[in-house]
């Protein structure tokens, strides 16, 4: 007998005073867009607020929310980013007011209900308690700001997705993508995502070098390699071996393997290696930390190491690069 269906995604699109709603529309869109081509109901959408009264939005009109998330009977809830003009405007008095209603509410949720959030709205997610004691990212240029107010979060800014139990975060405005795409990935075979992904879903508009073609997370349609991506991310450069990778996976170092080579054409070390120097990359281009600085947070075992590796991968030196795609 074939496997019982998957029930839908019941997801909740957070609204609150100054949210940046673009994200929650892109989302509403794609959630329509995966059902259709699934010939199912793979997500439900339901627009919330604390209450049912419109919610003014940052530039933009007020929203009246469908549901009160009190009430909310769903599995998630995205809480969008927000309009700040410095990293120091999250902790404005008048702000911290005018959100803490919505902090709350979200405090107030079952515990089994899953809080996604992405650019600075993961500061509201971090207030509210729901990532204390777990990992999550967030934008890069509120590390600072997010590192001092809230030291109970194992913060992972190196890192464009993470997934802790109920707590999942992203960077960048554009956060929402990754998000659903890493939802629909356990929903949808490949070919339904890949359609998804091509017609639907923007890169980040800034050049990638071809060396790293490819690594992005949203650019995999695998399942296991997209587990296997998260893997790599989160685990020190010096560590990365194809026996420890596989044994996270379940599968056997050869199975393994031959799947990446499948799908990238690359060796499972060499792959390994590129999605941590793309990592490197992303450092180079977002923030102004030093190469030695960047060789610590992401485990390489020297920076002398890390500056060849690189420039045999990019043809370029770290600092060349930084000058050129930054």
């Amino acid at each position: 007998m074939p496997p019982p269906p998957v029930p839908p995604l019941r997801l909740a699109l957070l609204l609150y005073p100054g949210c940046m709603p673009a994200g929650l529309f892109a989302t509403a869109d794609l959630a329509r867009a995966a059902n259709l081509r699934a010939q199912r109901d793979v997500v439900t959408t339901f627009w919330a607020g604390i209450d049912l009264q419109p919610v003014p939005t940052w530039q933009g009109p007020a929203l009246a929310p469908a549901v009160a998330l009190a009430q909310a009977e769903v599995d998630a809830v995205l809480v969008p980013g927000l309009w700040l003009s410095s990293p120091d405007g999250w902790q404005a008095p008048g702000l911290q007011q005018q959100l803490a209603p919505t902090v709350a509410a979200l405090r107030a949720l079952p515990r089994r209900t899953h809080v996604w959030s992405y650019c600075a709205g993961v500061a509201l997610a971090a207030a509210s308690g729901r990532l204390r004691g777990r990992s999550a990212t967030a934008t890069w240029w509120l590390r600072a700001a997010l590192e001092q107010q809230f030291g109970t979060v194992h913060w992972r800014f190196d890192e464009p997705l993470v997934e802790d139990g109920p707590a999942t975060t992203a960077t960048g405005a554009n956060g929402h993508l990754p998000l659903l795409l890493h939802a629909l990935a356990q929903r949808l075979d490949a070919a339904a995502l890949g359609d998804l992904q091509s017609l639907l879903m923007l890169p980040r508009p800034r050049t990638t070098h071809p060396a790293f073609a490819g690594q992005d997370l949203m650019a995999v349609t695998d399942p296991t390699l997209r587990r296997a991506v998260l893997w790599v991310q989160r685990s020190p450069a010096s560590a990365l071996r194809l026996p420890a990778l596989a044994e996270a996976l379940a599968m056997s170092p050869r199975t393994l393997a031959r799947r990446v080579h499948a799908h990238t054409g690359l060796s499972a070390a060499l792959w390994m290696r590129r999605i941590k120097l793309r990592q490197v990359s992303e450092a180079l281009c977002d923030t102004a930390r030093p190469l030695k600085r960047i060789a610590e947070d992401l485990g390489f075992s020297s920076e002398a190491g890390l500056h060849r590796a690189f420039q045999q991968a990019t043809g370029q030196t770290p600092l060349a690069y930084r000058l050129a795609h930054g």
